[in-house]
């Protein structure tokens, strides 16, 4: 009796301990994955919802998911303000996550997986000069259930003489946000346009 005692005790402690490392884990997982995207987007503070995906997740959410897609890369002065305006609108708005991908290398090597985001976005991309459908930056995408319910890419083509700091006014900011709460909208909404 007393070894089956010491027995369970132990277990206890086993399963204890395994919890604990699987929350301490993914907490370091979060706080790394903040840490980092702050260091990138220098004008965000740690505090972001900013995920690190996967260019299968996103192709995931696509496919049937539900979510907010951001295709950018942080060399960009305009990707570094969309970020942040994105960010605090979707946060303050009850969004807790914004699935983040670097897009930069996946449009230059124009992998098989891009051709596939190509094929999902091809309603809302431009076309570059050679005639071939390509995803400018910043991109960003809301997604219910697999349908695309709001998309917006509105810096990405924006004149190269005009600068961040002339464009984004604070007209032009509040603009932004009220477009992205529509989106917001039709993304918490139960039904989605053709979708009960």
């Amino acid at each position: 009796m007393k070894r089956i005692k010491i027995l369970g005790i132990i277990g206890i402690a086993v399963i204890g301990a395994l919890l604990i490392y699987r929350h301490f884990d993914k907490v370091k997982v979060i706080d790394d994955n903040y840490n980092k995207f702050s260091s990138e987007y220098t004008l965000l503070n740690k505090d972001n919802i900013y995920t690190y995906s996967s260019i299968d997740k996103i192709l995931n959410i696509l496919d049937n998911g539900t979510g907010v897609i951001f295709l950018c890369t942080p060399e960009s002065e305009w990707c570094q303000h969309y970020a942040l305006y994105l960010n605090d609108e979707l946060k303050n708005n009850g969004i807790n996550e914004i699935n983040y991908l670097n897009i930069k290398d996946y449009r230059e090597l124009n992998t098989a997986k891009y051709q596939k985001l190509i094929d999902y976005l091809s309603d809302y991309i431009y076309v570059d000069d050679l005639g071939n459908s390509k995803i400018f930056m910043p991109d960003v995408t809301f997604v219910k259930n697999g349908n695309i319910v709001f998309h917006n890419n509105e810096t990405s083509l924006v004149a190269s003489d005009q600068t961040t700091a002339d464009y984004w006014t604070e007209e032009k900011i509040l603009e932004f946000k009220n477009n992205l709460r529509d989106g917001i909208i039709l993304l918490n909404n139960d039904i989605v346009e053709g979708v009960e």
